[in-house]
């Protein structure tokens, strides 16, 4: 009896991980988040402008056949590592891209000290009195670490 219970828990827990990996890219897309992305397009695999629910499943099926590196029909924690961080560095280089679009003006590919200097945009400059918050033209210990409580966890508070 037990072991029908442990096959039906893991049996429910790759499941749960299957679920997992098909909806994220669409709950992220719709909260704005920057998680993995699915385009419409993607799950709209005949074209006709709507996703049934056998797109939705054939993409999930496709997601888990692509993090299955091994073909054995299960997700082990290196295979979902893998992938995890697959979608770390697809993003980062998606932020590097905008960056090097957004900051090289000269379009040589590169980005001198000028041109990250420009960068700043509307805030440029404002770094240190933004720190500096009673004005007197120094950052005091409080001060610093204030500012760092604010960004602490990806967040910055204004």
């Amino acid at each position: 009896m037990a072991l029908l219970v442990d096959n039906v828990k893991s049996k429910l827990i790759l499941a749960g991980v299957g679920l997992t990996l098909a909806l994220t890219p669409m709950m992220a897309q719709a909260k704005g988040g920057h998680g993995p992305r699915v385009t419409f397009e993607e799950l709209d695999a005949d074209g006709n402008g709507s996703v049934t629910e056998a797109e939705m499943q054939a993409h999930r099926a496709a997601g888990f056949a692509s993090t299955d590196t091994n073909g054995d029909g299960a997700l082990s924690r290196d295979e979902l590592e893998a992938k995890m961080k697959s979608g770390k560095e697809d993003r980062m280089i998606r932020r590097l891209d905008k960056m090097m679009e957004r900051m090289d003006t000269d379009g040589n590919g590169t980005l001198s000290q000028e041109e990250m200097a420009d960068a700043g945009g509307k805030r440029k400059g404002k770094g240190f009195s933004r720190m500096d918050k009673d004005g007197n033209g120094e950052i005091s210990k409080a001060e610093f670490e204030q500012m760092g409580k604010k960004h602490r966890g990806g967040k910055h508070k204004k």
